[in-house]
């Protein structure tokens, strides 16, 4: 130290805000003396309205000019180009070791140019040296006096190049940000401070892992509170901001984040590798978790949903094994209420999707048996309706048979039940309806009078496009351990039945019979 230090101030307030030394040597004196500002170096020749005030300067030192007669009488500092004039009592006899000083003078000019006369002064240690005791002296929880004690430091760090105390501003950095994040677990609305402060500490700078640690914190606990799809899907949009990498499939899967424990913590101490699939597993759990809302909401679209599922979230087979079984099950609790379409779409989903692949048999079987349930003793156009999905949806032609037989008991001598076992095969004798053989086993027993197109070999799609028209009606039988799809097409002289056999484990039935016979 080369002279006592004005009682006006014990304490150095950073230019720009950076940095409150609450720490260091020059605090405000009582007695109404004048203040002294506080100035960053380079400020003190760009401010007109400095020029006659008291100014506090922080900074490292350049050198001390000795003039001969007058000793070291002007100390030049390195980020200003100004000269502070030292009074006789100031000057030292040899320049002083130490690399920074705390200046307090006058700011003036001197003809044209802009000078300090010093009123006081006292030299420092190195940065890095005042940087850890100042910290060391604070309190456990103090984070804002840590962040300015930072600004102050990565600000000095920057312009003298200083390596070794940027990487302690960082520390000390991303400690700041912890103990805020750890201050604010008892708060109401903890998951968005979290949130805050991790944005903050990202646009501050605060190194890795530190802002998304807690913006894990953040998301990890508003994704427990969420419960809407609305909800999830912002989640997700904020999940993809923070973390743009995490909508991609990762090169390998990961194991599942736990939201159980600290999960700013396991963050923090997670390998880089392990930090991106903690951020993949994340988003991942967002959309999943969206993905069975909208589910329990829409059984209608549960295919569409299903099939997002595959396409957003690929690391995640068992995810779409999951969202078909719960699909299942809530079509399950009323399946009566169902429509056929409904019906079909969610067999489709059964029938497509691994593990739940057999259920689709057990499903259209439940439902057929729920809507035979809820037949009245004296209707005969629903068995008559349901008789064909029982043949379509589980091959069933004789539970088809019987339910045409109660209709025609209800409904004797109706044309459209008539019709239902004359398209099957059955001829009427007297009150009963037999079965005609030739027109299902045609193709085993009576020669094909085949038409001139020759539709034999040909897949569904290729009769439509060779035949012109739709079928006027359609069958499902099976009998001898075979399906047969049998299409009828009907002119004003004749009926042209083209029976396909559909092979278990085939991608498309295939025609086997295509004969004509008069009507």
């Amino acid at each position: 130290m080369t002279g006592p230090l004005s009682s006006t101030w014990r304490s150095a307030t950073i230019a720009l805000g950076a940095a409150l030394m609450a720490t260091s040597l020059f605090q405000p004196a009582a007695g109404g003396q004048e203040p002294a500002t506080p100035v960053e170096p380079s400020e003190l020749i760009r401010r007109a309205d400095l020029v006659g005030k008291l100014v506090v300067v922080d900074d490292r030192i350049r050198f001390f000019q000795n003039h001969p007669r007058f000793g070291y009488d002007e100390l030049y500092l390195k980020r200003t180009p100004i000269a502070f004039r030292l009074s006789p009592e100031l000057r030292p006899d040899v320049p002083p070791r130490q690399p920074a000083v705390l200046v307090q003078g006058r700011l003036g000019r001197d003809g044209q140019r802009l000078v300090v006369d010093v009123t006081a002064l006292e030299l420092q240690p190195t940065d890095l040296e005042r940087f850890d005791k100042a910290i060391a002296s604070l309190p456990p929880r103090d984070f804002e006096t840590r962040r300015r004690w930072t600004a102050w430091a990565a600000k000095r760090a920057k312009d003298f190049g200083d390596k070794a105390l940027a990487s302690r501003a960082e520390q000390v950095a991303a400690e700041a940000v912890r103990i805020e994040g750890d201050s604010k677990r008892s708060t109401v609305d903890a998951p968005a401070e979290w949130l805050a402060i991790a944005e903050q500490a990202r646009k501050r700078g605060v190194p890795e892992p530190e802002p998304s640690a807690q913006a894990h914190r953040a998301f990890r606990a508003m994704l427990a509170a969420a419960d809407s799809p609305a909800d999830l899907d912002r989640l997700r949009r904020d999940v993809e901001r923070f973390f743009p990498e995490s909508a991609r499939p990762p090169a390998a899967s990961g194991p599942a984040a736990d939201s159980s424990g600290d999960s700013a913590e396991a963050y923090r101490t997670a390998e880089p590798e392990a930090r991106k699939l903690m951020d993949r597993n994340l988003w991942a759990d967002v959309v999943q978790k969206g993905l069975e809302r909208e589910i329990a909401q829409d059984v209608p679209s549960a295919m569409k949903i299903v099939d997002r599922a595959a396409q957003l979230v690929p690391d995640r087979p068992r995810l779409v094994s999951q969202l078909v079984g719960q699909v299942l099950t809530q079509a399950r609790a009323d399946p009566a209420s169902l429509r056929v379409s409904d019906v079909k779409a969610i067999g489709e989903l059964l029938s497509g999707h691994g593990e739940q692949a057999g259920g689709a048999v057990d499903f259209y079987r439940e439902w057929l048996t729920a809507q035979r349930d809820r037949l009245s003793p004296t209707d005969a156009e629903g068995p008559t309706a349901l008789a064909p999905l029982y043949e379509e949806l589980i091959h069933d032609p004789e539970e088809a048979r019987r339910l045409l037989e109660r209709a025609w008991r209800v409904a004797p001598g109706s044309e459209a039940v008539a019709e239902a076992f004359r398209v099957r095969g059955y001829r009427r004798v007297g009150d009963d309806w037999v079965k005609d053989s030739p027109q299902v086993e045609v193709a085993a027993s009576t020669p094909a009078v085949e038409g001139d197109q020759g539709l034999r070999g040909k897949s569904p799609a290729e009769v439509r496009a060779v035949m012109g028209v739709e079928p006027m009606t359609r069958n499902v039988t099976a009998t001898k351990g075979r399906v047969i799809l049998q299409w009828v097409f009907e002119d004003s002289r004749q009926r042209r039945y083209v029976n396909f056999l559909y092979v278990p484990g085939s991608t498309s039935p295939r025609v086997a019979s295509d004969f004509l016979l008069p009507r």
